[in-house]
């Protein structure tokens, strides 16, 4: 009998296992009914199992001798439910939401096998990696991360076509907390290693062909070599950095100091009207692209030409400048709105950096530029009125190496009027070319041809003695003689050259020729609510010529720990103006308001008033801008003005006039938060104080 007792410990103990096991494990014994048995806490069913004694079963086992199994009721914490079981498990602890690694830069230094991808973060080693790959796409998924630039909004980065065999490298947010790192190969998958540098992140990247060829060092990290600056670049890397906040929120504007800096360190007030407000508003003229900004209302233009002033905080501006520089000193020369990325509003007194200008401020257009990557538009818009346009942008590199890109702009706009015989059009053709004269030198050409013709509206609301008004079709006046032909030409160029990261030079010249011929015929009082009388007939012709040229130093430099950007600058401005005024002579019969009769000999026209001017302008400026600490930036500049100018009035000269002024500029700005800047500024010794909070 002895000799099968083991078996019999055996299988008396393996059921016991059994049984409870089964209790613990199944469900659906539970008082309460368990979705799913991992709830269960293996600790637990450990912590049961131990309790049954199998150091005497083990014994008899090696020995031979008997013993009684315990049973689950002999156990010293008896187990009754699965109910009972769970108020034993231990209390889950609280598990802490993860922290939110911010990445607050991506920069792109070329390698002598391909690229290096940086992700600038003070937190790299805290940073988890998912890598994967989809057919040619190498695809990183960084958990817990997320871009944001230093004003705490989100960007994305792009850069296309870095190198020979990689078609695309982007960096973006793809949720709320995991930023996805993705290069595109373009034949085959690319090769990419990682680096824990103190920049931050680092990713090595390399094409299939270039990853081929031997090393001529040890594989290191460019971030802890020289500067990329320093070592041999074969072609400079084209960036494109996109986010939703860049479509109505421009961060950085070069109007109010001409060099790129975030609006929140500029102590005087900027708006700008991107191109996304400009296509989302259909504007079709600067006077347009300006009406949503506050204290600039429209000045008046000529017959409706795509031209005319501003009234800025109450001040009339008729000068027009362009990327920066003086584009006009009047309000003819005319501004096609398809040349346009955007439009610059720089509010207060800017003669520091632009001479001569009204105290209410300027308003700077920025043109569009050739683009690296090639780039087609197609457009057509029709509206009421007869209203249509057709329009192209076509841009891109004309070689392979791309070192020699053009743009090309054409639209044309006819429109007609709400009243008899009106009909306008506008004639825009703009070609430019831009020259990669080496890694750090650029020349940018331009042409930009504006033509305005037809026969305008003329204004003035009209009514009859019992107070109604006249309809509203009937064109008050000849319409044979009032038409208007406007030409302006603009050409020019554009050079940069950089000595190193932080110095550069800079130069410009351009040249902006008007002529203009006009005439109308409009009564100035209804006699008997019959006829229009008082006819006052001229023909005008005049013409402008503008030319502008500038060089400037830029520079940055440190000493100690505070920074400085330096701007030294020359530029000159030579404006030259005719105008002559012919009048009719005899005047021109009435008009019968009810049966008008526009068949009319052509009047005799004989001189009324003539004006030759002729105005040079030399000035010099020193700007610096300091940054004292991350919150504290100081602002100081001046300039010194020569102006001189010649009139003749109806062929009396005026006494020839030369004027020198200073104009000095101080401004502290201090930003308490990302989102608030509060500043203060003096110039032409007028002191103003604001609070300017970024939207």
């Amino acid at each position: 009998m002895k000799s099968w007792q083991p078996n019999i410990y055996l299988w008396l103990a393996a059921t016991v296992v059994g049984i409870i096991s089964t209790l613990v494990t199944q469900p659906a014994w539970a008082e309460t009914k368990l979705e799913n048995r991992d709830k269960l806490s293996q600790k637990a069913i450990d912590s049961l199992l131990q309790q049954i004694d199998s150091s005497a079963l083990s014994d008899r086992l090696t020995k031979g001798g008997y013993q009684k199994i315990r049973q689950l009721s002999d156990l010293e914490t008896s187990i009754a439910s699965a109910q009972q079981l769970l108020v034993q498990l231990p209390t889950p602890q609280t598990i802490p939401a993860p922290t939110i690694t911010q990445i607050t830069g991506v920069k792109a230094n070329p390698t002598e096998k391909g690229v290096e991808v940086i992700l600038q973060t003070t937190q790299g080693e805290k940073l988890q990696l998912i890598n994967r790959s989809a057919g040619n796409n190498f695809i990183t998924d960084i958990p817990n991360t997320q871009l944001s630039l230093p004003s705490g909004e989100g960007f994305t980065f792009q850069s296309e076509k870095p190198l020979t065999g990689i078609i695309e490298i982007t960096v973006t947010n793809i949720d709320a907390n995991t930023v996805r790192v993705t290069v595109v190969g373009e034949k085959a998958l690319p090769t990419v290693e990682l680096f824990d540098d103190n920049a931050g992140l680092v990713f090595a990247v390399a094409s299939a062909a270039t990853a081929t060829q031997p090393p001529q060092q040890p594989q290191t990290s460019e971030a802890e070599k020289k500067p990329a600056s320093e070592t041999q670049q074969d072609e400079p890397i084209e960036l494109v950095v996109t986010g939703e906040q860049d479509t109505y929120n421009v961060p950085d504007s070069s109007t109010a100091t001409k060099t790129d800096t975030p609006l929140r360190d500029i102590p005087q007030s900027i708006q700008v009207v991107p191109r996304q407000v400009l296509e989302d508003r259909k504007v079709t003229s600067v006077k347009e692209a300006v009406e949503t900004v506050s204290g600039v209302v429209d000045g008046g233009t000529n017959f409706g030409a795509p031209s005319g002033g501003r009234v800025i905080r109450g001040f009339v501006q008729i000068g027009n400048f362009r990327n920066g520089y003086r584009d006009t000193n009047d309000s003819f020369t005319l501004t096609g709105i398809r040349t346009i990325e955007q439009v610059e509003v720089l509010k207060g007194p800017a003669s520091v950096l632009f001479g001569a200008v009204e105290p209410g401020g300027i308003v700077n257009v920025i043109t569009k530029q050739p683009l690296s990557e090639p780039y087609y538009s197609l457009g057509f818009e029709a509206g009421n009125f007869g209203y249509y346009q057709p329009r192209i942008d076509f841009s891109g590199p004309l070689n392979v190496d791309k070192t020699v890109l053009y743009r090309f702009i054409a639209s044309y706009q006819s429109s007609e009027g709400f009243q008899d015989f009106v009909n306008t059009n506008i004639t825009t053709i703009t070609p430019s070319i831009t020259l990669k004269l080496g890694d750090r030198t650029d020349l940018n050409l331009y042409y930009e041809y504006t033509n305005y013709n037809g026969y305008p509206n003329l204004s003035g609301s009209w009514f009859f003695s019992d107070g109604s008004f006249l309809p509203r079709n009937l064109f008050l006046g000849y319409p044979n003689l009032t038409f208007i032909d406007a030409t302006t030409q603009k050409f020019g160029y554009t050079l940069n050259h950089k000595f190193s990261d932080n110095w550069q030079i800079r130069n410009n010249f351009s040249v902006a020729t008007t002529r203009t011929r006009d005439g109308f015929a409009s009564g100035s009082d209804i006699v008997d609510d019959s006829f229009l009388v008082g006819i006052d007939t001229q023909k005008r012709e005049y013409t402008i010529d503008n030319y502008f040229g500038q060089i400037d130093l830029l520079g940055k430099l440190q000493t100690g720990s505070i920074s400085h950007q330096l701007l030294v600058g020359f530029d000159f401005n030579r404006n030259g103006q005719t105008f002559e005024s012919l009048r009719a002579d005899p005047a021109l019969p009435n008009l019968d308001i009810f049966n008008p009769d526009y068949n009319i000999s052509n009047p005799v026209y004989i001189t009324n008033y003539s004006f030759d001017s002729s105005t040079q302008f030399y000035g010099a400026y020193l700007q610096d801008q300091i940054s004292i600490l991350d919150d504290l930036k100081l602002l100081v500049g001046g300039r010194l003005d020569w102006v001189s100018q010649n009139v003749t009035n109806s062929g009396i000269d005026s006494p020839e006039q030369n004027d020198t002024a200073f104009s000095p500029r101080v401004g502290l700005v201090y930003q308490p938060s990302k989102s608030v800047s509060l500043y203060t500024s003096q110039l032409y010794s007028i002191f103003s104080s604001y609070l300017w909070i970024q939207s």
